[in-house]
């Protein structure tokens, strides 16, 4: 019951925080409109509200379109590529069996020729999710461990985990966009004789998109890919009622993680262990993907 409360507390945080963007943007103009441009409420309010639909539906625009894309994209960064039953019926047979346990749609399995344990998963629809692994992995652990890193994946899958990430990762490019183009309009802006308005409108909602660029989102994105991969950590747990094989996938991988494909921040999210170089891990620590190994079979322990 723990895992199902967290699950929908997730789901509740999650919807939250997507309708805390339009939200935001409403307040942040209305602020602006009310203190720079000494509008009238009525009047701040409608310009508001108008900024803040425009940029909301755009957004759904540029992550739906970013959505039929994903695949695409990850793949060409990693170098990914299909497996075939033939080549390795064992993998194939181990991700078929647990989903045929649970009425699930047997996601197609591709793998990265590497020397490292690491694995992810990609969701657009039922028919079209995926489950990578590398090579290493498949050849390292044994089938007691290839399940439980299988079903965490499939965790991510069935809870539309790569969704919610496209989503914030389209905000923070948004918000990029905005603070560029508040910038470029400043500078045509130069002639106008209520230019000290104009120029007080540019650095508040510049500096309010730095924040939310810089800190606030990526933050929020990091947070809720730490929480994710707990979850999906005592999904797997409950579901192969297992938990020494998930502990032992997870100090396994620990020992060799990194991919040297991946080297976006955006797919390492997505990987069952931060698979970026040790020089870039000492850096994450700060602003991490994924909780430490020993937070994770420490919470796997106490379940």
């Amino acid at each position: 019951m723990w895992i199902y409360r967290s699950i929908w507390s997730n789901k509740a945080k999650t919807i939250a925080l997507l309708l805390c963007f339009p939200l935001l943007l409403f307040v942040i103009t209305y602020i602006v409109m009310i203190i720079v441009l000494k509008w009238d409420t009525v009047q701040a309010v409608q310009q508001a509200t108008q900024i803040a639909l425009t940029l909301s539906i755009i957004t759904t625009v540029i992550w739906t379109i970013s959505l039929f894309f994903q695949k695409k994209i990850i793949f060409s960064y990693t170098g990914a590529k299909e497996l075939s039953r033939k080549e390795n019926s064992r993998i194939y047979n181990i991700v078929e069996n647990l989903c045929i346990s649970r009425w699930l749609q047997t996601p197609k399995i591709w793998i990265i020729q590497d020397s490292s344990m690491n694995a992810f998963a990609t969701w657009r629809s039922e028919k079209d999710s995926r489950i990578v692994f590398t090579s290493w992995l498949i050849d390292r652990l044994n089938d007691r461990e290839i399940q439980a890193v299988a079903w965490h994946e499939l965790t991510h899958i069935t809870n539309r985990d790569c969704r919610l990430m496209a989503v914030i990762v389209v905000y923070i490019w948004i918000l990029t966009t905005i603070w560029v183009y508040i910038f470029r309009f400043g500078s045509y802006s130069g002639n106008r004789s209520d230019k000290w308005k104009w120029w007080s409108i540019i650095l508040i909602a510049g500096l309010v998109c730095l924040l939310l660029w810089y800190i606030f989102y990526p933050l929020i994105r990091l947070a809720i890919s730490r929480k994710r991969e707990f979850l999906a950590d005592a999904w797997s747990v409950m579901l192969t009622k297992d938990k020494d094989a998930m502990i032992s996938a997870l100090q396994k991988i620990s020992t060799d993680s990194t991919v040297e494909s991946i080297q976006r921040d955006t797919v390492a999210a997505m990987c069952i262990q931060n698979p970026l170089s040790k020089a870039k891990k000492s850096l994450a620590n700060l602003f991490s993907t994924h909780p430490a190994i020993e937070d994770r079979i420490a919470a796997l322990n106490n379940y």
